[in-house]
């Protein structure tokens, strides 16, 4: 939006700002709308991501107490040795929903668990309890993945409706009535000025046509 003091007094000017400010706000009602959808939406994520947060954590320290209980039964070596073997072939997908033109992403993880045996030495059952205490972690992290790249994409794009909504109410829509009112204001007094002329040039020819009466 030009400075109002460069733009052309005239109609043509006016009619076009009116448009353009139409549009702009009919643009900022829309980012309104969309703004409060997506202030709903990340609340609403950021209470799911604080709901798994506390699963993930009770997941994560319960595969850890089984490692630490696998590595006291077996030792340490043993442990590291007996877990390089698959415990499960893990597949993810990462689909995408839209939101407000959002892509948030829907994971998918395929978690295909591999048959667990022991050895003919007889490795502790703890070993095979840390296995399935891990794979747990995978299966968790998939609703955890989910909930917490979305709330991110979510906060990111609210973050720049915002920026819009700012622009819009701050910067754009109030140039566009200053520069409304300026233009109104220059065109009535152009009126107004162009009213007494015409009076004048009437009484002019008026009183020139009763000179010529009276002649």
């Amino acid at each position: 939006m030009a400075d109002a003091a460069n733009l052309p007094r005239t109609r043509a000017s006016l009619l076009e700002l009116r448009r353009s400010l139409g549009e702009a706000q009919d643009g900022h009602a829309l980012l309104e709308r969309k703004r409060e959808v997506l202030l709903r939406e990340v609340w609403s994520l950021m209470r799911a991501v604080g709901q798994h947060e506390q699963h993930v954590r009770e997941v994560f320290d319960e595969a850890h107490a089984a490692l630490r209980e696998a590595r006291l039964d077996a030792g340490a070596d043993a442990v590291r040795s007996a877990l390089l073997a698959p415990s499960a072939r893990v597949a993810c997908r990462v689909d995408a929903r839209s939101l407000m033109g959002v892509a948030l992403p829907e994971v998918h993880l395929d978690v295909v668990t591999e048959r667990l045996t022991t050895s003919a030495g007889g490795t502790p059952a703890s070993v095979d309890a840390t296995r399935v205490r891990w794979l747990r972690v995978v299966e968790t992290l998939e609703v955890w993945a989910e909930a917490y790249g979305s709330v991110w994409r979510v906060a990111t794009e609210l973050a720049r409706t915002q920026r819009r909504v700012s622009s819009l109410e701050e910067v754009v829509i109030p140039e566009h009535e200053r520069a409304i009112r300026e233009i109104e204001a220059t065109l009535e007094e152009a009126e107004r000025e162009e009213f007494v002329r015409a009076k004048r040039v009437k009484a002019r020819l008026e009183a020139e046509r009763e000179e010529e009466n009276h002649a």
